[in-house]
């Protein structure tokens, strides 16, 4: 991580909060499907960037279980733990079947 990304993410207060900026998500992805296979992990990420960039681009569908909010300062995009997991969950059972 860059110094000023981790300044960006000191000033943002992200710490304890529950909430994950795309490169944290794309980390914690990484470390979940860790126990899956390589094109599994590449497929999982390459859905997440697919949905990342219809919300920044204000195409989001919503039927998926992510959820976000704007930071209000740097209008960056920030996305629930919880909603990453579940995302993940559904994104694993669809490959599973």
């Amino acid at each position: 991580m860059g110094v000023r990304l981790a300044l960006k993410k000191d000033l943002m207060g992200l710490d304890n909060s529950g909430l994950l900026t795309a490169d944290d998500v794309r980390s914690h992805l990484k470390s979940k499907v860790g126990v899956h296979t390589c094109e599994q992990s590449f497929s999982i990420i390459s859905k997440f960037n697919d949905s990342h960039c219809q919300i920044v681009c204000g195409e989001f569908n919503k039927k998926t279980p992510l959820k976000y909010q704007r930071h209000r300062l740097f209008k960056e995009i920030l996305y629930t733990r919880s909603s990453v997991d579940a995302w993940f969950n559904s994104q694993t059972s669809h490959t599973n079947q």
